[in-house]
């Protein structure tokens, strides 16, 4: 907006420094009366020529330092992005170790039951000793399981609402 206006209060003094520079002269060509327009040689001219450059310069300097501004801001928020989506990356590694132990900790649990089922020396109630174990810690490694879950469908919400910026600033 700054950048908008700035631009159009260039214009304006560029324009009404053209305007008090030129003049014009009347000149009688063949009987006939002519307005040409002139630029007269003069220190006023030079000033404004000097006011000019002078207001040029400062609008590619202001400009300038928009844009520096612009970029920076660009820059930031894509960092921040980028290191946004990197914690949740580790976080989602974290629950996928985890997740991972959980199996294991249930692939043991079935082990112990087949190998406790195997070498029951008899009687129902020793197999139903070990049918219980097993459902105990299936069911808390399930629990568990659902409460990664729930932690990782977090994550990915937090992926989906953190996207990442465009590239390139404009």
């Amino acid at each position: 907006m700054w950048e908008t206006i700035i631009r159009y209060v260039l214009i304006a003094a560029i324009s009404y420094a053209a305007g008090t520079i030129v003049q014009y002269r009347q000149y009688r060509l063949r009987g006939m009366s002519l307005l040409v327009p002139f630029v007269p040689k003069s220190s006023r001219n030079f000033t404004i020529v000097v006011i000019t450059l002078s207001m040029l310069t400062t609008f590619s300097v202001v400009t300038s330092q928009i844009q520096q501004q612009h970029q920076a801001q660009c820059n930031a928020d894509f960092q921040r992005s980028l290191k946004a989506n990197a914690q949740i990356n580790t976080e989602d590694r974290e629950l996928e170790r985890r997740d991972d132990a959980l199996r294991e900790r249930r692939d043991d649990a079935m082990d112990d039951l087949v190998k406790g089922l195997m070498s029951v020396p008899g009687g129902a109630q020793t197999v139903l000793d070990l049918l219980t174990r097993y459902d105990a810690t299936v069911s808390a490694i399930a629990l568990e399981r659902a409460e990664l879950d729930y932690a990782r469908s977090d994550l990915e919400q937090q992926r989906r609402n953190n996207p990442y910026p465009e590239p390139r600033c404009d």
